[in-house]
């Protein structure tokens, strides 16, 4: 109880401001020789009661204490305190036995000693387990802190089960093949296509030196598992192939444990953030949206997680950086990546390297507002001896707390090469060198949908619209409702349609039905 007085006393030694205000008007008259006495001071109850002293002087909180909690403050008849003027030793000592006079009479009696003793008698298992249990604690506190895994690291997690399955023809064809006409363009499924069952770990690491910056280390391993519906053989090319525009997204990881990401974040000014890494992936930097960009929490489909126009080279070496003038809305974000920047090998149509092909610049301008973003975006590439300049948009709108609006946009030019084969859509026949695809998506998300912390969504779009490529174009839809288990297990069911695969209208429409089962740590 007294701390608060002891404050007040120690600092008012060198200054009235403080000690002076606990004069009692009978102690300070006596404490001064007769000739010098101050006039009377009356006895307070309130610190209002003291003209002079405001909220804002900086003892006002030592002297309310005195006052109202103590009594042991006197003013002047004027209602003043006249904390400025001069103490003696005499008015010193006179001050601190009235407040210690004060104190004393607030100490407990001999009766409320012996209640108190009689208590800890009562309770006295109870308080011994109570102290071994504190004492328990503070021992694992101390294991906990000698043996943590870092002082500067922490570690989390995700681990995705997934089981899928697909109904479609047993055979897919080519975007420029008939049937009949160019049977090796066809890929055929020889047997039943059976439901498969895909499993990815991943084991993050984030590190900071100054609390601002940001090592960041990602480890993934999986059982390899595919999408039924996108791996098949291909009599004329004699291998696999892909169709990445209705891929699962975390499909096909593992078995080996392997580096997935690996980057260092920092800040250079206060509006200026830049990022380096060996291991990394463009769109961790831009086309970013926050419906459509987590494969373990929304849609799993590629084509749905990003534009896929926008990243002829996905992942590298990347340098980026981020300038977000004052933390407001408008924001730049510069990314550059060089697809093969640890190979120093040199071949007639791709040079590697850290500035040779595969490389990609891209280059955002995003203003977001609060419940709003609109990003604008322009990527400039080269891929096996192929030009890319494509343009970008993306959207996305809180129209309120339960209900989000997100699309993508997108178009540009290939030129170089051609005809190959790009994002699973073969160009068999097509004899020109510059190809003008487009590609859009829009969707609606839900945000407690049934249940609360449960989100649901559904979205369309087009990967590749190309009037050279194909007979039609390849549509896709797709829908999930994620159901939370717990705060960190939730189940997806997802469900996929592609009408015109490979924009060949001769398909048959291919259905892909997923449930999967995210648990995080």
């Amino acid at each position: 109880m007294s701390q608060v007085l002891w404050n007040a006393v120690l600092s008012g030694a060198t200054t009235l401001g403080i000690v002076a205000l606990a004069l009692t008007p009978t102690l300070a008259a006596e404490a001064q020789p007769e000739t010098e006495q101050a006039e009377p001071m009356a006895q307070v109850t309130s610190v209002s009661q003291l003209s002079d002293v405001q909220p804002t002087d900086w003892a006002f909180q030592a002297l309310q204490s005195l006052v109202e909690r103590y009594g042991c403050i006197a003013g002047y008849p004027d209602g003043t305190f006249k904390g400025n003027r001069a103490v003696t030793r005499y008015e010193l000592a006179a001050a601190l036995n009235a407040c210690l006079d004060q104190i004393s009479a607030r100490i407990a009696t001999q009766e409320d000693l012996e209640i108190v003793k009689a208590l800890q008698t009562e309770f006295k298992a109870e308080l011994a387990t109570l102290k071994g249990r504190v004492d328990s604690l503070e021992a694992q506190t101390a294991q906990l802190e000698a043996n943590q895994f870092s002082t500067t690291t922490k570690l989390s997690g995700e681990v995705i089960f997934a089981v899928t399955g697909a109904a479609f023809g047993n055979r897919i064809r080519n975007s420029n093949t008939t049937p009949g006409i160019s049977p090796s363009g066809d890929i055929s499924f020889n047997g039943e296509i059976n439901p498969t069952f895909v499993g990815r770990v991943r084991l993050n690491l984030s590190t900071s030196f100054t609390g601002k910056d940001l090592l960041y280390t990602q480890l993934q391993t999986g059982n390899g598992g595919q999408t039924a519906a996108v791996v098949g053989q291909d009599p004329g090319l004699g291998g696999n192939v892909r169709f990445s525009t209705f891929d699962l997204d975390y499909a096909g990881a593992g078995p080996n444990v392997a580096l997935n990401y690996l980057y260092y974040v920092f800040p250079i000014t206060k509006d200026l953030q830049a990022s380096i890494g060996p291991v990394d992936s463009v769109n961790n930097y831009v086309d970013l949206n926050t419906y459509t960009n987590d494969e373990a929490q929304n849609f799993s489909s590629t084509f749905f997680k990003n534009n896929p126009l926008l990243f002829p080279v996905p992942g590298g070496a990347v340098a980026s950086l981020r300038w977000k003038p004052g933390g407001k809305a408008l924001g730049l974000n510069l990314v550059y990546v060089a697809g093969a920047a640890q190979s120093p090998i040199a071949t007639p149509t791709n040079d590697q390297g850290l500035f040779g092909s595969p490389y990609q610049g891209t280059v955002e301008l995003e203003y977001a507002p609060k419940n709003f973003a609109i990003r604008l975006q322009y990527t400039r590439a080269t891929v096996n001896d192929r030009d890319f300049n494509v343009g970008g948009l993306n959207v996305e709108w809180a129209v309120s707390s339960k209900v989000g609006l997100f699309g993508r946009y997108g178009y540009g030019s290939i030129e170089g090469r051609v005809p190959g084969s790009f994002d699973g859509f073969a160009e068999t026949t097509f004899t020109g060198t510059t190809l003008h695809p487009s590609t859009w998506s829009a969707g609606i998300a839900f945000s407690d949908l049934f249940i609360k912390g449960a989100r649901g969504a559904i979205a369309v779009g087009q990967p590749f619209i190309e009037g050279n490529i194909g007979n039609s174009t390849q549509t896709n839809i797709e829908a999930f409702y994620k159901i939370p288990i717990q705060d960190n297990i939730a189940i997806t069911p997802d469900i996929q349609f592609i009408f015109n695969p490979n924009n060949n209208s001769a398909n048959s429409t291919i259905t892909v039905g997923t449930i999967r089962m995210v648990f995080t740590f």
